[in-house]
C-alpha cells in the first residue's frame, strides 16, 4: 500500500517549500498498531507557524505536519480487535497527519460521530478537545460567569464561545477582523463582540467596572498583564498556544512578549484570588495521552447527540495546498480547515 503526504521541506516567512510525496507503507502495521485510510486531514494555526519556522516543537525539516486525522480502518496488526476493523475513527497524531495513509497506536483511535462531515470531525480533535481541556479540566464554567475570549473566529475560539453559552456564561469575544466579528455576531447574537484592533485593544472598550471571571488568551503579551488587571476575585486567565511563540526566527518577538506579559508574584496573585494557567495540548499528549482519549470519547459523544456543531469546515484539495496555507498564515478566512484526500458523497 503506498501514502501521499505533505512534506516540509524548507520552511520560511515568505518562500517555503512543500513537496507533495508518495511512500510505500508496510505490509503491515506494527503489534497495537492499526492502519487508516484517511479522509481528512485537519488543518491548525500551529501548521501555518511551522511552515514560517515559528513553532518551537516542531521536528527537524524535511517532516510532515498534522496533528489530526479522519478515516477509515482498514488494516489491523497484531493484537488489535477485530470489531475496529472498517471503523470510521478520529485520532490526535502529533506530527503526520497531513497523509493519506497513517499507522496509529488502536488505543489512541476513537469512533468518529456519524453525523459530522469528515472536515467537520477534524475540528473536534484538537480544537474542540483543547476547549474541552481548558474550559472543564483545567476551570469550569458556572452559569452568569463573565467569560472573555480572545481569537473567537479561530477554531478552539468559537468552541470556547460555544462551550461557555452551554454552560450559561455572559460571553464577551474579541476579533481583529471586522468581518469574522460581524460573522461571530450573526452566529451568536445577543452578545458582547469587540474588535481588538492595534489602535483600540479590548482593555480600552471594556468599562473600567467590568470585571472577568474566566478569560481564554491565546495572544499573551500585553493582553495578559491587562486581562490579569481585569479579572475578579476567584477569576482565572486561561493562557494558551504557548508552543506557537517560539522559535528560531522569532527571539525578538518572544523578548518582548515576556516584557510586555509582566512577571507576577504568587503571593500577590493570592492575596487577590487570582489565577493564571497554562496549556500545551502538545506535552499533554505526549505525557498524558489517556486525557486526549477522554476528551476526544466527550467530544464525539456530545456531537453524536447533537449537543455541539461544529461549523462546516472547508475541504481544501491538494491543488489547493499551498496557497491556502500561505493565506491561513496571514490570517485570512475563518473557521475550520481540512486536507481532503478522498470525497465521501
Amino acid at each position: 500500500m503506498k501514502k501521499r503526504e505533505w512534506n516540509l521541506i524548507r520552511t520560511g516567512l515568505l518562500n517555503p517549500v512543500w513537496e507533495l510525496q508518495e511512500r510505500a507503507m508496510p505490509a503491515e502495521p506494527g503489534a497495537g498498531m492499526l492502519r487508516i485510510e484517511v479522509q481528512a486531514s485537519g488543518i491548525n494555526f500551529a501548521d501555518a507557524l511551522m511552515m514560517q519556522g515559528l513553532y518551537g516543537d516542531a521536528p527537524k525539516t524535511p517532516f510532515v505536519p498534522g496533528y489530526e486525522v479522519v478515516g477509515r480502518v482498514v488494516s489491523l496488526g497484531l493484537g488489535c480487535p477485530d470489531h475496529l476493523l472498517g471503523l470510521n475513527a478520529m485520532a490526535f497524531c502529533p506530527f503526520g497527519g497531513f497523509s493519506s495513509v497513517v499507522d496509529l497506536p488502536a488505543n489512541q483511535v476513537v469512533p468518529a460521530p456519524t453525523n459530522l462531515r469528515p472536515e467537520q470531525v477534524c475540528a473536534l480533535v484538537t480544537p474542540y478537545v483543547t476547549a474541552w481541556y481548558l474550559s472543564e479540566v483545567l476551570c469550569s464554567i458556572q452559569p452568569g460567569d463573565r467569560v472573555l475570549v480572545h481569537s473567537a473566529a479561530g477554531a478552539v475560539g468559537r468552541a470556547l464561545v460555544e462551550t461557555a453559552l452551554r454552560a450559561g456564561g455572559e460571553v464577551w469575544f474579541c476579533s481583529r477582523s471586522e468581518e469574522k466579528l460581524r460573522v461571530l455576531g450573526a452566529e451568536f447574537p445577543g452578545h458582547h463582540g469587540l474588535l481588538n484592533s492595534p489602535g483600540n485593544p479590548w482593555w480600552k472598550q471594556v468599562p473600567g467596572d467590568v470585571r472577568f471571571d474566566r478569560i481564554f488568551d491565546p495572544l499573551a503579551g500585553r493582553h495578559l498583564a491587562e486581562g490579569i488587571r481585569r479579572l475578579r476575585a476567584g477569576g482565572i486567565i486561561l493562557a494558551y498556544g504557548a508552543a506557537v511563540r517560539s522559535g528560531r526566527q522569532s527571539k525578538l518577538r518572544d523578548a518582548r512578549m515576556l516584557f510586555q506579559s509582566g512577571f507576577y508574584n504568587p503571593i500577590g496573585l493570592l492575596l487577590k484570588s487570582r489565577s493564571i494557567a497554562t496549556l500545551n495540548m502538545l506535552h499533554v499528549g505526549r505525557e498524558r495521552p489517556e486525557l486526549l482519549i477522554k476528551g476526544l470519547s466527550i467530544m464525539a459523544d456530545r456531537a453524536e447527540r447533537g449537543l455541539i456543531r461544529p461549523p462546516l469546515a472547508k475541504a481544501v484539495r491538494l491543488e489547493e495546498f499551498e496557497t491556502t496555507m500561505q493565506s491561513f498564515a496571514r490570517g485570512e478566512g475563518q473557521g475550520k480547515l481540512a486536507i481532503v484526500w478522498w470525497v465521501v458523497s
